[in-house]
């Protein structure tokens, strides 16, 4: 399974319209077109936080996905928001340490003019620990194309 696959069969990501560029080599971006169903001001589009977390969440887990190939589960995700989010959005994220069981990413979220909306770091798991994963019961039933 690919990195987009992975994606693409998210829900969550689906119902916001994240659209994943690029994902390999611990560097990802992604895009995502604002529209009123993600405001939280009645008569205008202003991104609601929890949209601006979300994406960025999704982002930097795409980069950890793109070296270890398995479900990456967040363990904690911290964001600044910056500016208000009124124009489509893009999110950079590069893994900064991919250690034995967890990985560290930075993921910077602007818009389609170059207004830096966010920065977030993000921690996740990539393996050891309980070995549990909401995608899979074992490792061995995710298969990586």
């Amino acid at each position: 399974m690919t990195v987009n696959a992975i994606f693409d069969a998210m829900p969550y990501a689906k119902h916001l319209g994240i659209e994943m560029e690029e994902a390999e080599d611990g560097f990802a971006r992604g895009r995502l077109g604002l529209a009123e169903e993600h405001s939280s001001v009645p008569g205008k589009v202003v991104a609601h936080g929890g949209v601006v977390h979300s994406f960025a969440d999704h982002v930097a887990g795409a980069a950890v996905i793109s070296l270890n190939f398995t479900p990456t589960p967040t363990i904690d995700i911290r964001i600044d928001h910056l500016a208000p989010a009124t124009n489509d959005l893009v999110a950079e994220a590069e893994v900064v340490r991919d250690g034995g069981d967890i990985a560290t990413v930075d993921c910077e979220v602007t818009d389609v003019t170059g207004t830096r909306v966010a920065t977030a770091r993000g921690v996740f798991k990539t393996a050891g620990g309980d070995g549990g994963s909401a995608w899979v019961d074992s490792p061995e039933e995710f298969d990586v194309d």
